[in-house]
């Protein structure tokens, strides 16, 4: 699982390819925080470019979005009446106009995602710097937990402090390696002032990272990408610690 945004399109013309191709190519900052993937990759796709002024277009993203309900769009027209219920750009595709439209995005995503607290749900942060990790925790935490959430997200040690500091979260998923303060520090710090349950996520294996994830504090530890199972077991022990909260995970169809 590479650390980005999987990005691909539908309905562009040849040349249009060829610019957007380009545009990654020049822009560092959108091939770091950016996969580009062909059209016969969109099932991966986190965040798709539409081309609206062609209708076997819209039917074949209209298909998509019945799939991939988490998928967002980012819509191209010739038209200079933009939509104004999603993301729109204008004809033609240039550098920054992408890059300001896909940051908008990105920001608008994640402010949807912190709104809707709700006083009495299971508050639930994700700590992680990669997008498509934080998407993939709330769609599996939202199948996998049987009783009403109010997720958040943050993407840094930092932020997570920050946020926690504002709304004790009754449960944590803390990835280890970010930029900046990693899950470790950021673990000792939530652990020494509040009562949050932490469950770390690495892509490591290694026996002495869980001894460091222990001695940071963690309640947890978990591997990404977290299995089902996994999952269950780690908020069950959670549950079973917190009488004050009800309900139970949801069963898979193994046991």
């Amino acid at each position: 699982m590479h650390e980005g945004i999987n990005l691909s399109y539908i309905g562009l013309t040849e040349l249009e390819i060829r610019v957007l191709k380009s545009i990654f190519t020049l822009a560092p900052q959108l091939s770091e925080n950016y996969m580009l993937l062909p059209p016969d990759q969109l099932g991966e796709a986190d965040l798709v470019l539409v081309n609206t002024d062609d209708p076997l277009t819209i039917r074949r993203w209209t298909e998509l979005k019945q799939t991939n309900p988490l998928v967002v769009s980012l819509l191209l027209t010739d038209s200079d009446k933009l939509n104004c219920n999603e993301k729109t750009i204008q004809r033609p595709i240039r550098v920054q106009k992408l890059i300001t439209a896909l940051e908008d995005i990105v920001d608008q995503t994640s402010a949807d995602l912190d709104e809707g607290d709700s006083a009495g749900d299971l508050s639930i942060m994700v700590v992680d710097d990669s997008y498509p990790v934080r998407k993939y925790m709330e769609h599996k935490l939202a199948e996998l937990v049987k009783m009403p959430v109010d997720i958040h997200f943050a993407s840094s040690g930092e932020e997570a402090i920050q946020k926690n500091s504002k709304k004790n979260f009754d449960l944590i998923f803390l990835d280890v390696m970010m930029e900046g303060m990693d899950g470790y520090k950021a673990c000792k710090s939530i652990k020494a002032g509040y009562d949050s349950f932490v469950v770390m996520l690495t892509s490591k294996k290694s026996p002495f990272d869980k001894v460091r994830g222990t001695m940071s504090g963690c309640d947890a530890y978990v591997t990404k990408p977290p299995a089902d199972e996994r999952l269950l077991e780690v908020i069950q022990k959670f549950l079973s610690q917190c009488p004050h909260l009800t309900g139970t995970p949801a069963k898979t169809g193994a046991s």
